[in-house]
């Protein structure tokens, strides 16, 4: 691989866009920019809730993002990166949040061909969200937090057989969050959407034909996992599982099978960036555009071993090659296999605890403050402000503390802990204490989590880069542009410099013994839970 000029990964994520460029000479993070949907003034007209960055939701459970914020949120951060970085970028491949899709319309095509046009991106032409609305059956985008579904999840479990055979065909037990029961809930509500809708992408597939000027780029393997329609050994869409969700609908399996782009592996190749990106912001026109995947996927491209993402929800990714009952099987975005188990009530749980007690949103001081000043697990202390499907239970609010120290810390170690107790069956490292846990994510700049997760998890944990799902894009348009044989081995150079691990911080035995043990906070967590869920 000739190593000369960059990669740019793009992470659209849930509560904003970052970038990040990659220089393939000396393998580092040569410039990042990140916008916020809540603070940026150039986003400021899609007026977004500060607490929860969805739309009003129409319905419980629902949780719809505007497809223009994701548009609009691109054209921000690529006008933030150094213009002569831009103009040796070699290859781009975008990150987004899983399980969010986009509706196009039957005028999809000829709205992303002009991105192509000669003059597309001069100076006074409309910016993508302006252009780019004409080909879109609808202007609300649903997301992963939609808790909205559980009668259209159960159907596709109940149409491939049960729980096993879900899992087995699907790599994951039909969750209420994916794509396909969000899809077949939006369709049965409103189907006058369905009826103009002519494609279903997901965030990232749409991202990725936006960067091309293609409406017909394909989803890749990882995202597609996390649709629940994908027949996971075969990385194709399940005739059965589609038939499922198309059942009761306009034209059938047939209908959906239509709308549904085809599937590939996240580094196939899409096309080159269209003009509108040459001509507005100086990316060569030669640069290649790959399928891209979702955050998760992108997220774990860095880490060959376990990985905690601790984002808007908290995610642990470890090493599996077959789906697994309590996990959810998917691929990364090199196309490698991987199991997963994600808690909705991450990071915004967090804030809400601060909140209520009156810290503001971003006063981290206060938080270090409070995780030095109570001892790991003081109380049982479970805020779970939606419904999680990991372990599946309702909205939460047990053992308020007296004070926000004492608030504050239980929730945090309620949260990772409910994490921990529901991804020890698949997690081999949860039980070997040699093995390094790679953390990333906004809350891991925190020294007093880390210290809490090592002594959870009993084992070494180490603080990565915070460019996160973008970096692992980045890397992942580095290694597209490389011939096959050298993919492996690239990948694992350049993972480990982009990424660059702090020294890990070790268990401390009294936090272990705290949290474990017949008497210890896991197994009192576990049995307040329970004893809650049985009571309800």
């Amino acid at each position: 691989m000739e190593e000369a000029g960059y990669s740019l990964g793009i992470d659209s994520s849930t509560q904003g866009t970052t970038a990040v460029i990659v220089d393939l000479g000396s393998r580092s993070i040569a410039a990042r920019a990140k916008v916020r949907y809540r603070d940026d003034p150039r986003l400021s007209a899609f007026a977004l809730d500060r607490a929860a960055p969805i739309l009003p939701p129409r319905e419980e459970g629902e949780a719809d993002q505007p497809v223009g914020v994701f548009l609009a949120a691109l054209d921000a951060v690529l006008s933030d990166l150094p213009g002569r970085m831009l103009a040796g970028v070699r290859a781009v491949a975008v990150s987004a949040q899983q399980h969010g899709q986009v509706w196009l319309s039957a005028g999809a095509p000829s709205a992303f061909a002009d991105l192509r046009a000669a003059g597309s991106g001069a100076a006074g032409r409309p910016a993508l969200a302006e252009r780019l609305a004409s080909s879109l059956a609808s202007d609300r985008s649903p997301i992963w937090m939609s808790s909205n579904t559980a009668s259209e999840a159960d159907h596709l479990r109940k149409a491939a057989g049960g729980t096993v055979a879900m899992t087995a065909l699907s790599g994951s037990d039909s969750p209420l969050r994916f794509s396909g029961a969000v899809l077949r809930h939006r369709a049965l509500r409103e189907p006058e959407l369905y009826a103009a809708c002519r494609t279903v992408h997901l965030i990232s597939s749409f991202l990725a034909g936006v960067f091309s000027g293609r409406a017909d780029v394909p989803i890749d393997w990882g995202n597609g996992a996390g649709t629940s329609l994908m027949d996971w050994e075969g990385r194709r869409w399940s005739d059965g599982l589609v038939a499922a969700a198309a059942d009761g609908l306009p034209g059938g399996a047939a209908a959906l099978s239509a709308r549904l782009p085809e599937l590939s592996h996240p580094l196939s190749r899409v096309g080159s960036v269209a003009r509108y990106f040459t001509e507005r912001y100086g990316i060569p026109a030669d640069a290649i555009v790959v399928a891209g995947s979702g955050d998760n996927p992108q997220t774990k491209v860095l880490a060959g071993g376990g990985l905690l993402s601790l984002g808007t929800s908290f995610v642990l990714m470890t090493g599996g090659r077959a789906p697994h009952p309590a996990a959810n099987a998917m691929y990364d975005g090199l196309g490698r296999p991987f199991l997963f188990g994600c808690r909705t009530n991450g990071a915004l749980t967090w804030e809400a605890a601060r909140l209520e007690r009156g810290v503001g949103a971003d006063d981290f001081a206060s938080c270090e403050r409070a995780l030095a000043s109570v001892p790991p697990g003081s109380s049982i202390r479970v805020l779970q402000t939606v419904a999680e499907s990991f372990p599946a239970s309702p909205t939460l609010d047990l053992g308020r503390g007296a004070d926000f120290e004492s608030d504050y810390s239980g929730v945090v170690d309620s949260s990772l802990g409910l994490l921990l107790l529901g991804s020890r069956s698949f997690d081999a490292g949860s039980t070997d204490p040699r093995e390094t846990l790679a953390v990333t994510g906004g809350a891991a700049a925190s020294d007093g989590t880390l210290k809490r997760i090592a002594a959870l998890w009993n084992r070494p944990v180490a603080r990565i880069g915070e460019a996160g799902a973008a970096a692992g894009a980045a890397v992942a348009a580095a290694v597209a542009l490389a011939p096959e044989p050298e993919r492996d081995g690239l990948a694992a150079a350049l993972a480990a410099a982009v990424s660059a691990p702090e020294p890990a911080v070790q268990p401390d035995p009294r936090f272990v013994a705290a949290y474990h043990g017949e008497a210890g906070y896991l197994r009192r967590l576990e049995r307040a839970v329970a004893g809650f869920m049985r009571r309800s």
